[in-house]
This record gives C-alpha cells, sequence and structure tokens, in this order.
C-alpha cells in the first residue's frame, strides 16, 4: 500500500462517522415530517368524524384507522370540549399527540412528541 492510499483510507475513516451521522438525521427529518402530516390527517377526520356523528368511541375508531403508519398505542387523543357540553354548530376540537421513538435515543435524547389539531363544527346533537 502506498502513502497515498493510506492516507486515502485515513481520511474515509475520519469521514465516514460524520457521513453516516447526516444520513440518520435527514431519515429522522423525513421521520418526523412524516408523523407530522400523518397526523394532522387523522385529526382532520376525526374532527370531520365528530362533526357528522359527535360521538367520541366514533371519532377515537376514525383517528385509530387514519393514524395506522404509525403505532396507534402512542397516540394519545383529546376530544374538546367534554361531550356533555356539546351542541349543534358549537365547535369541536380534536388533539393528537405522538411520542416518536428517535434513533439517536441511545446517546441520551427523549422521545419527540409530535402534535397536531382539527377544529370542526358540530352539525348534530349528541346521540
Amino acid at each position: 500500500m502506498t502513502d497515498q492510499e493510506g492516507q486515502a483510507l485515513v481520511e474515509f475513516a475520519l469521514v465516514l462517522p460524520i457521513i453516516c451521522l447526516v444520513m440518520l438525521l435527514v431519515v429522522t427529518v423525513g421521520e418526523i415530517a412524516r408523523d407530522r402530516i400523518v397526523l394532522e390527517h387523522a385529526a382532520s377526520e376525526g374532527a370531520r368524524n365528530g362533526s357528522f356523528n359527535n360521538d367520541d368511541l366514533q371519532i377515537r375508531q376514525a383517528v385509530a384507522a387514519t393514524v395506522r403508519p404509525l403505532d396507534p398505542a402512542r397516540v394519545t387523543v383529546t376530544i374538546e370540549p367534554d361531550r356533555a357540553v356539546r351542541t349543534r354548530r358549537s365547535l369541536l376540537t380534536v388533539r393528537l399527540a405522538y411520542r416518536e421513538p428517535l434513533a439517536l435515543a441511545f446517546v441520551g435524547m427523549p422521545d419527540l412528541v409530535v402534535r397536531s389539531s382539527a377544529t370542526r363544527m358540530i352539525e348534530r346533537d349528541a346521540p
């Protein structure tokens, strides 16, 4: 092996961890963007379903069905206001929070929480 080849090998060994870290960060940012889009869609579907049915169980089922690319067990659903005070033409807000496990957790980074919400007007009274 010549000095030139040895120098190139050492430079590559020094740069490789940085390249891997940058690639890991790009993948992580892509996952977070995907999660945000999925949560926005799920919150919108939950609020749309709630505006027609005004039923918490059906709202949660609509969210669970829409959020499928993610782990539904990690999604927290909050429906505001309480069902007892919801009336026709009042606003219904569905808030979602998803705890995203990061690939960098091994260095002590905590899970990232991605949030989304959607608001719609209720079209009918609670059954």
